[in-house]
């Protein structure tokens, strides 16, 4: 759906950093004729930033003609993300320390796995932060653990607990793979299949291959995948660097706890757009599993959408078509009872209230939609 993935521009930016050599020069041709550097990282294309160092290894290794301004920044990207990864990995690696040292059980998650048990140079990764899944039943002790060895707790967006290094890097402790109203499978799941691995001079945890890819893919599609797109650079190192994929572990995964329509979307865009080799009968079973998705993930996926476009329902109305507008006026007047239910961090009151509650909100935000649905209109 729209709002959950790169446009064209972003795209070739991105096959410029993952493409074979051929299509990847060719890509960052067509981008760079429209962009400066700066002006193209800029502004709403911010995240590509992030994204450097991976454009700069994907064009020196490929033997880009590249001028001399362009050829600079390149390095000095490059030169920049080593040094800051190791910046990065001293700390992480007291904070994995001083957890594991109290006996602590948890995985390492997201970006931090990716660039430590992935790819073959962490500086690949651009991480500003440490996600880290801990159960919860541990998490009282691992903030404990963590505000001895000097770090701030901070207020926390979700269920979790959020943390600030001294030296100004964030860490979190996630009881949950995926943030709600999402449900995706449990911690205790995820332990059973992960494997054992010596990051950073700890021994702990790394999610197996499936289970990370559906993590990245599927916390992207909560999120918004526009809204950063480190997920597609993740996403195709896991395919690409892991050794073996469970391709059918995934499906199941995915299809019991609802999550095959958004990873259908996520796997459909690195297959068809950037060329991640991905099994064919694995999207086709997604497609399938998706097609037959209840009421409550497709509310699911159209919220997600939603966050892809800055939470502006009016920008995602005018990126679909008129058949995925019947489903938004749906999702907006009436809602499946269930995703009301997941959007209650409260005990949930009755369906009407719920209903009730929705409307007045929706009726309180109109009066801004609306004026921002003519701006946008207008010449």
């Amino acid at each position: 759906m729209a709002g959950l993935l790169p446009d064209q521009d972003p795209t070739l930016f991105l096959l410029a950093c993952l493409a074979p050599a051929p299509r990847a020069l060719e890509a960052w041709s067509t981008w760079r004729a429209r962009h400066g550097p700066a002006e193209g990282m800029g502004g709403a294309q911010r995240s590509l930033r992030s994204l450097s160092a991976v454009l700069a290894c994907s064009l020196l290794e490929a033997g880009a003609s590249l001028d001399r301004h362009d050829a600079t920044w390149l390095r000095a990207a490059q030169l920049h993300e080593q040094r800051r990864t190791e910046r990065y990995q001293e700390i992480a690696a007291a904070v994995l320390a001083s957890l594991s040292a109290a006996g602590l059980p948890f995985l390492l998650a997201r970006g931090a796995a990716v660039a430590e048990g992935v790819l073959p140079k962490p500086w690949l990764r651009h991480c500003h932060d440490l996600d880290l899944l801990v159960p919860e039943s541990h998490l009282d002790r691992a903030s404990e653990v963590l505000v001895q060895s000097g770090l701030r707790e901070e207020a926390s967006a979700d269920a979790g607990r959020a943390f600030l290094h001294r030296r100004l890097l964030p860490v979190r402790l996630h009881p949950k793979p995926l943030p709600s109203p999402f449900f995706g499978p449990l911690l205790e799941d995820l332990q059973v299949r992960a494997r054992q691995a010596t990051i950073l001079g700890t021994s702990l945890l790394l999610p197996s291959a499936d289970d990370l890819l559906l993590h990245v893919c599927c916390h992207a599609a909560c999120r918004g995948g526009r809204t950063s797109l480190r997920w597609v650079s993740d996403a195709h190192a896991i395919v690409v660097q892991s050794e073996e994929i469970d391709w059918s572990r995934l499906r199941t995964t995915a299809a019991d706890h609802g999550l095959s329509a958004q990873l259908a979307v996520t796997l459909g865009y690195l297959a068809h757009d950037i060329g991640t080799p991905i099994p064919s009968t694995l999207l086709e079973a997604l497609a399938a599993d998706a097609s037959r998705a209840d009421g409550l993930e497709r509310e699911l996926l159209i919220h997600a959408a939603r966050l892809g476009e800055g939470g502006h329902f009016g920008t995602l109305w005018q990126a679909v078509g008129a058949r995925s507008r019947i489903s938004l006026a749906r999702w907006l007047l009436v809602p499946d009872g269930a995703y009301l239910k997941r959007l209650e961090a409260s005990p949930s009151p009755s369906g009407s209230q719920l209903l009730l509650r929705h409307w007045h909100s929706r009726l309180t935000a109109a009066p801004s939609a609306l004026a921002r649905l003519a701006f946008q209109g207008s010449p």
